[in-house]
């Protein structure tokens, strides 16, 4: 497995840590009251569990799987251009939709929650702009997939 793939599939292991975490804590506060804040982690939970842990093992494990990038040969050259981790593609933009994807998850776990605590502005503009973190990782691992994805047996 590649080290980028494992990095994902090591940081979805974490998500998946902390949401279950975070479910716990809204299970328990059901029946011993923990306050305020253990109903406001909802949207944390689903952000950790579905973006975090579900998204990021699916990432990571489709960079891994999908069938290398066409190997081209350069002029008469006997070797293939593409070896080892260049047949995947880019991978440099595959640390970027790393860094994008958990930034976007974390900016939304952390400062939803604290917006509907405290009402303050900026925590809604921070909470808002982890989305645009989760689009950009969005085109850039479709960017770098895209030449992968081909009919079974061909290229």
């Amino acid at each position: 497995m590649p080290d980028t793939s494992r990095a994902f599939v090591k940081a979805s292991v974490v998500y998946l840590c902390l949401g279950a975490i975070l479910g716990a804590l809204m299970l328990i506060n059901r029946w011993i009251p923990l306050g305020q804040v253990a109903g406001l982690v909802r949207v944390s939970h689903v952000e950790m569990l579905v973006v975090g842990w579900l998204t990021q093992l699916i990432l990571g494990v489709a960079w891994w799987l999908f069938p290398p990038l066409k190997l081209g040969l350069r002029g008469d050259a006997p070797q293939s251009v593409r070896r080892g981790q260049a047949q995947r593609g880019s991978e440099p933009l595959f640390w970027a939709t790393f860094l994008c994807l958990n930034a976007g998850v974390l900016l939304r776990a952390i400062f939803d929650p604290l917006y509907s605590l405290t009402r303050i502005g900026p925590f809604s503009v921070l909470s808002g702009v982890s989305g645009l973190f989760l689009f950009a990782a969005a085109l850039a691992f479709v960017a770098n997939m895209w030449g992968r994805v081909r009919e079974l047996g061909r290229g």
